[in-house]
């Protein structure tokens, strides 16, 4: 539903630290928000509402830690379909459970993906479906530098 009149108006400061806010504490209150950045909770939710509309703000989400339900391999995958084969790789990655991010990309390959699985068996096992569709690479992360974190808005 689009409440907003003017979803096309531009972001501005204000719009950036709710939405930073949101993203280090989704679970805070509006009070709590608008406390936090000065403005009225009826004027802070009139904000959110029109960052919904305008699709800045897509979802409201928690994030797991894999690790604590026996997931504790993860890789990055990059796959080159043979010719013919995009479509068909491309649904069985989003129909693969264990792939929880993947992006169509330019160059060598076509597909760059990340899987979460139990240990190297089961990743051998996940790749091994693709194989008859795509060349697979594939790199276990050992740790990462970078969580995954919103650009400079």
């Amino acid at each position: 539903m689009n409440r907003s009149r003017y979803v096309t108006r531009p972001i501005d400061a204000t719009d950036r630290a709710i939405i930073a806010a949101l993203v280090g504490n989704g679970r805070m209150t509006v009070r709590e928000l608008a406390e936090q950045i000065g403005m009225s909770s009826p004027s802070v939710t009139e904000r959110i509402h029109k960052l919904e509309d305008a699709g800045a703000i897509r979802e409201y989400t928690i994030i797991v830690d894999p690790t604590v339900f026996g997931l504790g391999v993860a890789a990055h995958v990059r796959l080159c379909t043979l010719p013919g084969e995009a479509k068909r790789v491309a649904q069985m990655l989003v129909d693969a459970p264990e792939i929880v991010e993947a992006d169509h990309v330019t160059g060598e390959d076509c597909f760059v993906a990340k899987v979460v699985v139990g240990d190297v068996q089961e990743l051998e096992t996940v790749m091994d479906r693709f194989l008859p569709f795509s060349s697979v690479d594939t790199a276990i992360i050992q740790s990462s530098t970078v969580v995954k974190r919103l650009p400079k808005l």
